[in-house]
């Protein structure tokens, strides 16, 4: 069953390696960060100590930068407004959605549904950031088992990602 699998044996299938800035990071080093990593629509906010303290979307970046553009007519403007002089990580990022290594992709995946999320940054008991996952694995591991429990030839999307058998 893929919901029994632990979020450590998925986690690097697509995303390696999360995006994440310094809670002082300003606009430019978010922005720098996200375009780094296209594949990403998040940057994690850590703490001095790598501990994840927050998060930044794409979505809500894009406002942030864009936000003259919004017409004041848009509901959204009021969302911009808050937003006004608003500079640094730590003062834009949202509160944190997580899992850890021994959660199970059902775990992650109940997060990500409940909350609207395509990805979740994985931390270790010390809530140091130690990984990312997405939609992408999750669909990627159902698949492979669904795949397996049919008898048929699977393939793994890994790091690397050229196609491999997975077991």
């Amino acid at each position: 069953m893929p919901g029994n699998i632990r979020i450590k044996d998925i986690r690097m299938l697509i995303t390696p390696y999360p995006s994440f800035v310094h809670e002082d990071a300003n606009m430019d080093e978010i922005a720098k960060m996200m375009i780094a990593n296209p594949k990403a629509r998040s940057v994690y906010v850590v703490d001095k100590k790598l501990r994840l303290i927050g998060k930044i979307t794409l979505k809500m970046l894009v406002r942030q930068e864009f936000r003259d553009l919004i017409p004041l007519s848009s509901t959204s403007s009021f969302y911009s407004l808050e937003w006004i002089g608003k500079k640094y990580a730590k003062e834009i990022m949202a509160e944190p959605v997580y899992v850890k290594d021994n959660d199970t992709l059902k775990t992650a995946f109940i997060k990500m549904y409940e909350n609207g999320l395509d990805e979740l940054p994985v931390v270790d008991e010390k809530m140091h950031l130690i990984g990312n996952i997405d939609m992408l694995e999750l669909l990627t591991m159902l698949i492979e088992k669904k795949e397996q429990e049919r008898n048929k030839k699977y393939l793994r999307l890994n790091i690397n990602r050229p196609f491999q058998k997975r077991f």
